[in-house]
């Protein structure tokens, strides 16, 4: 089989020519910048009026609750609870890791509401302590389980 050169080279076409940088066709950039900095500046130095937004229906500011100690004890006993449970679904080797995302589900909704009445129990209360180590353990259960810790090789 024979091959035959017929085909033109790209460098006749195209040929490789260095050109000298073209000028800037207007101002530099660093000119466009500073002009547009010294602009904002001086836009920003007037003084504004004041809108007040009127009131929109519908929307309600509401304040967190307060939470008492029998509340705080209440709803810390049920998020250990669940953590107990969750432990056992964990451990019982019929049980899928779709079965047990409800009780993760309701774990971390949980933690999310206990969370408020860890700032508003005094710091040297024990029972600060030990809801924070319970809400600890609950999100890092949780993070671990959506992370995939718990998936079979």
């Amino acid at each position: 089989m024979k091959i035959h050169d017929t085909e033109t080279p790209l460098n006749n076409l195209f040929p490789e020519t260095k050109s000298a940088p073209q000028a800037p066709a207007g101002p530099r950039f660093d000119a466009i910048l500073n002009e547009s900095v010294e602009n904002a500046k001086r836009q920003d130095a007037k003084v504004r009026p004041t809108t007040f937004i009127s009131s929109l229906n519908g929307i309600q500011m509401v304040t967190p609750a307060k939470f008492d100690k029998a509340s705080a004890i209440d709803r810390t006993e049920n998020l250990i609870g669940l953590l107990d449970q969750y432990r056992h679904q964990l451990a019982d080797p019929l049980t899928t890791l779709r079965n047990i995302d409800p009780i993760i589900r309701k774990i971390d909704q949980e933690r999310e509401n206990l969370a408020p009445a860890l700032e508003s129990l005094p710091e040297d209360e024990d029972l600060k302590r030990i809801i924070n180590q319970t809400l600890v353990t609950a999100s890092l259960e949780v993070s671990k389980f959506y992370r995939g810790d718990y998936n079979a090789p």
